[in-house]
C-alpha cells in the first residue's frame, strides 16, 4: 500500500529513500533516536549548571536566590535553544544526536551545509511543531510517509536530513 508512495521518484541530488546509503533521506527511527540523544544531552547541559547555581546561592546565603535563579534559568535556556542545535548543524552539519547515529543536515537544493540563520528557522520551527501535538502528528507522518523524508521544520528551511556521505 505504501510502496508507492516510498519508492521511486526523484529527489534531484539525493537518492531514493531506501535503505541507508550515504546520501539517502533518513527516515523516521533514526531521527528519533538522535533527538532522544540530543534531549539526554540538553537535559544534562541545562540542569546540571542551574541545580549547582541554587546549591550556590543557599550555601551565600542569599536573600533572595529565586530572582537571580529564574533570570539566569530563563537566559541559560534562551541561550541553550539558540545556540545548541542552530550552531552545531550550520557549523558541523549535525547535532551530537545526528553525528552519532552518521546523519546530516543540509540544503535540499544544494546538498551543502545550511548557514545559521536557517538552522535558527528549523530549530524554532521544530520546537513549534514538537509542542502543537495536532502539527507533531502530521509532521511525524510526513517524515515516515513522503518519499523525500522532510518534516515541516525542513520544508521552512529548505533542508534535508540525509545519511552522511
Amino acid at each position: 500500500m505504501f510502496d508507492s508512495m516510498t519508492s521511486g521518484g526523484d529527489l534531484g541530488r539525493f537518492q531514493a529513500a531506501s535503505g541507508a546509503r550515504p546520501g539517502s533521506p533518513a527516515g523516521l527511527m533514526p531521527r528519533m533516536v538522535a533527538t532522544a540523544i540530543d534531549m539526554v544531552i540538553a537535559v544534562a547541559v541545562i540542569l546540571v549548571p542551574l541545580v549547582g547555581l541554587d546549591r550556590l546561592l543557599t550555601a551565600a546565603g542569599v536573600a533572595d536566590p529565586g530572582v537571580i535563579w529564574r533570570t539566569t534559568a530563563a537566559l541559560w535556556v534562551a541561550a541553550f535553544f539558540l545556540l545548541y542545535s542552530p550552531l552545531s548543524v550550520s557549523r558541523w552539519g549535525a547535532t551530537p544526536g545526528k553525528r552519532a547515529l552518521r546523519l546530516e543536515v543540509v540544503d535540499f537544493e544544494t546538498g551543502e551545509r545550511i548557514g545559521y540563520a536557517k538552522a535558527v528557522t528549523r530549530h524554532i520551527t521544530n520546537l513549534v511543531v514538537t509542542g502543537i501535538t495536532v502539527l507533531m502528528v502530521a509532521n511525524v507522518s510526513s517524515i515516515a510517509l513522503n518519499k523525500d523524508r522532510r518534516g515541516m521544520q525542513d520544508r521552512a528551511s529548505g533542508s534535508a536530513v540525509i545519511h552522511r556521505r
